[in-house]
Order: structure tokens, then sequence, then C-alpha cells
């Protein structure tokens, strides 16, 4: 069997927004369907059951493990990164990771939710994969993402925003503080909806995400009609939101060094000043916590 005599570790990470594996980004949206997409190849096939991925953003959840679109979502993510490696079959580690004040408390459900099933038997895009799951490990999301960055002296807090949820951590001199965690259910989905609710509104019809998206990742870049300004006012207040919370949570200007990752990060970068300060440090890279999974699997003792 292709590489199957090996063991390799696979990184996911599992968003409201986008998945994202070491290599690759997509939607995180799966549809169930009876038979198989009329139009879409976008499809995981398992069980003889299609579901479709990537049109629309999943609905937030408390605990990831309420229904079965993780575990489908999972399966593509697999499939994805395996094409990327040019692999169809393998024996795979999975390091995922949950919000940091959830691991307590969902760590042990999240990792038996994926590993209800070993041999993994499915197809993406019409193409078949084999997956023989060896082990799921769970990490610390966010504080994955900067354990490359190097040494982190002095007030450090990391401000990981994602779709559904916003977490704090503060670090002293290299050393995360247990008691400073905090999950705030205050994510990037809050300021969409508020945009979508004001723009429908006006114009009395549904506004799809995809056309207010690039306006929030990008800025409205010199724009001056009225649905950029509105969407900047919106984004202006939820990223002044985020602020008023994080200096709630610890932050002090030019005291403490902030790090901030996730979807929000771009709200930060063109809706506040903080681009300009030298003690913010925003990291662009969306796969960072998935990468950062990889290399804490790849450095845990195993038997």
């Amino acid at each position: 069997m292709q590489n199957m005599n090996k063991k390799i570790i696979i990184g996911v990470d599992h968003g409201y927004g986008n998945m994202k594996t070491a290599h690759r980004v997509f939607q995180t949206g799966v549809e169930a369907m009876e038979e198989e997409p009329i139009v879409s190849t976008n499809f995981v096939k398992y069980k003889e059951k299609y579901y479709v991925i990537g049109e629309s953003h999943l609905v937030y959840q408390g605990n990831k493990t309420e229904s079965e679109d993780f575990r489908i979502l999972t399966l593509a993510a697999l499939a994805e990164e395996m094409k990327f490696r040019g692999l169809r079959e393998a024996n795979v580690i999975l390091a995922v990771g949950l919000p940091l004040a959830w691991m307590k408390s969902q760590g042990a459900d999240f990792r038996n939710y994926l590993m209800k099933e070993q041999e993994l038997h499915f197809e993406f895009r019409r193409e078949r994969y084999h997956v023989h799951l060896c082990s799921v490990d769970v990490f610390p999301q966010g504080f994955a993402a900067i354990v490359n960055v190097g040494a982190m002296q002095g007030m450090n807090m990391l401000a990981d925003i994602g779709n559904g949820t916003m977490n704090v951590m503060q670090i002293v001199d290299n050393k995360p503080l247990e008691k400073s965690l905090v999950t705030d259910k205050f994510g990037v989905g809050i300021c969409m909806k508020e945009i979508q609710k004001e723009l429908s509104k006006e114009r009395g019809e549904e506004i799809p995400e995809m056309l207010i998206e690039p306006l929030l990742r990008n800025g409205i870049q010199g724009r001056k009609d009225d649905t950029a300004r509105k969407i900047a006012r919106i984004a202006g207040k939820y990223a002044a939101d985020i602020m008023k919370r994080l200096i709630d949570y610890g932050y002090k200007e030019g005291l403490v060094h902030l790090y901030v990752i996730g979807g929000g990060a771009c709200l930060l970068k063109n809706y506040t000043d903080l681009i300009d300060k030298p003690e913010v440090t925003f990291i662009s890279d969306i796969c960072a916590n998935a990468k950062g999974y990889e290399y804490l699997a790849e450095k845990k003792p195993r038997r």
C-alpha cells in the first residue's frame, strides 16, 4: 500500500470561518445530500452519502462535537493536505486544537469524536483516499501559532480572533499564564452579521458574506460610496470593541507586546491604528495554527 509503512503528522485548524491545514485553506461549510451533486465537484463521498464542502459558514456551536459536520470537514482537510503531499493513502497522526479556555473541558471529547473511526475510506473531488488514523493530539489554539515566534521576554498578550470566538492569553518571559486564558464569544461573525443586517435593511435583500469579506480583509481601499462607508463604520466599531475587551483582559499599550492572529487580525489592521505600533505583531499566516499543531505533535514524546 502506498506510503502506509510510516506515520505522517497532519495539522488541521477547525475554524468556524475556514478550515486550515499547513498548506490549504477552504471555507467551513458542509451540506449533506443523498445523491451526487449535479454541479459541484467539491464534495466528500463517505458511506454512500455526499457532502458539499465550502459553500457557506457553519453556524457557531459551543461544542464542535454536537454534529458530524467537523468530522466530514476533517476528511476534506485530510484529502486537501494529502493531495498537496502527493498521497492517497497514509497512516496519520492528526494534530488539532481547541480554544484555550476549552482545552480541559472539551479536549478529551474532541479527541474521541475525531477518533470515532480509525479506518477512513472516502472520496474527495472524485478521488479516493484511505487514512488509518493512528492518534489525535489536541493542542491550545492560538498558542500553537506562536511556538516558532522566538523568545517572548517581558509582558506579552496573544489575541486569536476567529469567526466564532476570540481567545486571549498572557505570556510572561516565555511562560503562558494559566489564569489568563479567556475564550470570548466575540468572533468576526458578529461583525459580519451586523453588516449584513444593516445592508439588507437598506436594500431589502440578503447580502452574501462573500461580497462583504474582501472589504473586511483588505479595507475599503479609498472607496467613498455609501456601502463602503457603512461597512467601515460597523467594522471600526467592532474593532474598537475588541480593543476595549483586550484592555479589560490586561493589554496596556506600550507595556505589553500584542500578538494578533486569526481573521480578526485583518479588521484590527485595517480599522485601527495598531499597524503603526512597534509593540504589536500581526501574524498574517492563516495556516499558522495548523503548522503549530504539527510542530507540537512532532515534539510530543511518544511510546
